[in-house]
C-alpha cells in the first residue's frame, strides 16, 4: 500500500509502540504479492535492523513479517542471511542521496545459493534493499525481488516496485 496516514499509523504502532502481533496483519496483506514473481523463492530474507534499534524494540520488524509469511505459504522458509557490519544513521532523517551513502557497505551475507526474496516493512528510496541485494548476490544468492508492506510516493525510489496484485505484472527492479 502507499505510505499514507493509515500505513504510517499501523507501522508506528508495530515498530515504535511494540505491537509486534501486527506482523500477522502485515504479512497477510503481503501474501498476494508472492504471485508476482516469475520464479518461486526458496527463502524470504528479512532486512536486518541496526543493533540499537533491535535493543530498543526487542524485535526486527522485517524478520517477524518474514516469519509470518513463511508459516502461511508452503515451501517458503525465512532465514536471517544478512547482518549489519556497522550501525547506520536513522534513514527517516536523510535525503535520498544521503540514504544511499548511509547504506553502502553496511551489510554482509552468509555464503550460499538459491532464489531469495527480500522482506522489509516499508520502502522509500530502496537504499537498504539495494545494499542487501548486493551483499546477497556477492555471497552467491539470486535476489528475485522484494516484498514490503508500504511504499512511499515520489521520494526518489530507484526501484521499479512490485505490482499491486499478480495480474498487474511488474516484477522487475534495478
Amino acid at each position: 500500500m502507499s505510505y499514507n496516514s493509515s500505513a504510517r499509523l499501523l507501522l508506528r504502532s508495530y515498530k515504535e509502540l511494540g505491537e509486534s502481533e501486527l506482523a500477522s496483519t502485515l504479512a497477510k496483506s503481503m501474501l498476494p504479492l508472492l504471485g508476482c514473481f516469475q520464479n518461486s523463492p526458496e527463502l524470504l530474507v528479512p532486512i536486518p535492523s541496526n543493533k540499537s534499534s533491535l535493543r530498543e524494540r526487542g524485535f526486527n520488524p522485517a524478520e517477524l513479517i518474514a516469519r509470518e509469511i513463511s508459516v502461511r505459504v508452503s515451501g517458503i522458509r525465512w532465514q536471517n542471511l544478512l547482518a549489519r557490519v556497522r550501525e547506520t544513521s536513522d534513514q527517516t532523517k536523510l535525503s535520498p542521496t544521503k540514504r544511499r551513502a548511509n547504506q553502502v557497505g553496511s551489510m554482509i551475507s552468509k555464503v550460499g545459493g538459491g532464489n531469495v526474496i527480500l522482506v522489509d516493512d516499508v520502502v522509500t528510496t530502496g537504499s537498504s534493499l539495494l545494499e542487501a541485494k548486493k551483499a546477497l548476490e556477492n555471497a552467491g544468492f539470486f535476489v528475485e525481488g522484494f516484498l514490503t508492506f508500504a511504499e512511499t510516493e515520489s521520494k526518489g525510489c530507484n526501484l521499479s516496485t512490485q505490482a499491486q496484485s499478480p495480474e498487474d505484472g511488474g516484477t522487475s527492479w534495478n
